[in-house]
């Protein structure tokens, strides 16, 4: 919503003082001063809404690690290790790669780069 509402500001803004630039209405000061306003409008708006921002994001961020802390407090003592682990898992059976960069008609067991295919 706050990006919807910048997004308008903006979008009105432009369009204002694109609108008195092409009919050469700058110059005149009630003009001037309503594009003064809606630039200052415009920029204070994205101030606050950024702050506000800011704000959730840190409160957020907050929560998230409290939540974190308390879990980690309760089984510090515990080494955690996914189910997927390589060290745990038993070995697949098949084609080893070798080292990366090998075309797949020619991959075989052990086979070492080749940067210059036949």
């Amino acid at each position: 919503m706050r990006s919807a509402v910048k997004l308008f500001l903006v979008l009105v803004t432009v369009i204002v003082i694109l609108f008195a630039w092409i009919t050469h209405q700058l110059n005149n000061p009630g003009i001037r001063t309503l594009c003064a306003v809606l630039v200052a409008a415009t920029l204070v708006t994205f101030f606050i809404f950024n702050f506000l921002d800011y704000r959730d994001a840190k409160r957020k961020r907050r929560k998230r690690e409290s939540q974190s802390g308390s879990e980690r407090g309760a089984e510090a003592g515990k080494i955690k290790r996914s189910g997927g682990s390589f060290a745990l898992k038993e070995k697949k059976s098949g084609l080893t790669w070798g080292g990366g960069n090998i075309k797949a008609s020619e991959a075989t067991r052990g086979t070492k780069r080749k940067f210059l295919g036949k």
